[in-house]
């Protein structure tokens, strides 16, 4: 699997945004994928992350579930309303079967359980663009979109 430094297969390149409301989790997923070889742009909350997914250009969004003043299902719905194809993985520390299927029912391709590593975060960037058709390779069996 990918180490520290060594760059992620299938990610170098893409432009990320990510929301999440702790500023340890922003710092710690802008590392990863940067070690990775992507560009990270990082916002708060659900409100900030529609306003510049719909602005700007990204390859992939990555969505805490829980946040202020808009949480990660509503941002999904704006997202896919307001005509936003890039895929979207939601991450959360609640991994129970039914928030995957209301994840997936919000519009978020997948679901990444935190914590993770930078291997989970790879393997799920990679199938998140797989399933997208951005990328043809197999699906990684511990990951699976819907």
């Amino acid at each position: 699997m990918t180490e520290p430094g060594g760059g992620g297969e299938g990610i170098e390149g893409l432009r990320v945004l990510y929301a999440e409301d702790r500023a340890e989790m922003r710092r710690a997923l802008v590392r990863l994928l940067q070690v990775s070889g992507a560009s990270v742009a990082t916002v708060r909350d659900g409100v900030e992350a529609t306003e510049t997914a719909l602005a700007e250009t990204f390859d992939l969004v990555v969505m805490d579930l829980r946040m202020p003043r808009m949480d990660g299902f509503e941002a999904a719905r704006a997202l896919r309303a307001g005509g936003c194809r890039v895929p979207l993985v939601a991450v959360s520390a609640d991994t129970r079967p039914e928030l995957r299927a209301e994840a997936l029912a919000a519009g978020f391709d997948a679901l990444l359980a935190k914590p993770f590593g930078l291997d989970d975060l790879i393997q799920a960037l990679q199938l998140v663009r797989d399933a997208a058709g951005l990328v043809r390779r197999a699906a990684m069996p511990s990951f699976s979109p819907a």
